[in-house]
């Protein structure tokens, strides 16, 4: 999984991982320990998203109002 993100990953992207794959909880200590070491911060995708003064357009874009 980390080298199909490793030269990919950078500032706001966003991860998804399906539970129930066989490999993702295996893989998931080393991506997170991966990306802190990259220098980006792990947060939540409400973490993301501007909350005061935006929409999101169509293509999941947030516009400053």
């Amino acid at each position: 999984m980390w080298k199909r993100l490793d030269e990919k990953i950078k500032s706001g992207d966003i991860i998804l991982s399906h539970n129930g794959t066989k490999h993702t909880a295996d893989s998931l200590d080393k991506l997170l320990k991966n990306i802190k070491q990259k220098g980006l911060e792990v947060v939540t995708v409400s973490d993301l998203i501007y909350s005061e003064n935006y929409t999101i357009n169509h293509n999941g874009t947030q516009i400053k109002k």
